[in-house]
């Protein structure tokens, strides 16, 4: 049907699936890679799919690959990834579809995708926001500091996946942290809105990650898009300045 699942043996009863794929700000693909990077996730299963891209991807070394998605073990949860999200509704809606299936029959309990809520203006605490398929779900990130979001929609397999999660009986919640405008415009990665996405599921999951890392990458972005904006401003303010020339005064 245009999506494959390769899961190596192993039961994974009673773990958390992270899903975080790329979208505005990148934020559910910066947390699921940074989670996978900083606890050591351990590669145990990929996804095909005939709506990912048609191209061949090639390295340095000469060697091609298709898109896939890639499921990692980090002990307490599996971490799903994948550099594309499919190109069309129907790839999404069956790539969730077929995933959940799988990671079901393996005995996961929980769903929680990372994704990215879009404001105008930021400061360094960024709030992130819950929206969950039960009220339990909801509570559980409330308890440790996320604020419930009340109304709206979220598009992409960062959002839809929990419901495809309660499809097969497994309650989800998504995470959307704050995220500055003027980086997804920029098609910058807000590093800081993972940072705070990834201080909530840590609390959620009962692990320690350092952050420190994040704080850096976030500042350096941060610093040099505030600088284009700033020339940009400075360009159209001088653009509009009233302009005079010497003229004999009578």
């Amino acid at each position: 049907m245009g999506v494959y699942v390769r899961l190596g043996k192993g039961s994974l009863k009673d773990k958390v699936l992270v899903v975080g794929l790329p979208g505005m700000g990148r934020v559910g693909y910066t947390t699921a890679n940074y989670l996978v990077e900083k606890l050591d996730g351990v590669l145990i299963g990929e996804v095909y799919s005939t709506h990912f891209p048609s191209l061949l991807e090639v390295n340095g070394e000469g060697l091609g690959a298709l898109y896939t998605g890639r499921i990692y073990d980090v002990g307490k949860a599996v971490v799903f990834t994948a550099d594309v999200q499919p190109q069309s509704h129907e790839g999404q809606n069956l790539l969730c579809k077929k995933l959940i299936e799988a990671l079901a029959k393996r005995g996961i309990r929980f769903v929680v995708a990372a994704a990215a809520y879009v404001v105008p203006s930021v400061d360094l605490m960024r709030r992130v926001y819950v929206v969950g398929t039960d009220s339990e779900a909801v509570e559980a990130f409330t308890s440790i500091g996320a604020l419930r979001l009340r109304g709206g929609t979220i598009s992409g397999m960062n959002g839809v996946i929990i419901g495809w999660g309660k499809y097969f009986g497994i309650p989800g919640a998504v995470l959307l942290g704050e995220t500055w405008a003027p980086l997804v415009e920029a098609n910058e990665a807000d590093f800081r809105a993972a940072k705070h996405v990834i201080q909530v599921l840590a609390r959620f999951l009962g692990v320690e990650i350092e952050l420190e890392e994040l704080d850096a990458y976030a500042t350096h972005v941060e610093q040099r898009v505030a600088a284009v904006i700033a020339k940009i401003i400075g360009r159209r303010e001088e653009e509009e300045r009233p302009k005079y020339t010497d003229r004999e005064v009578m």
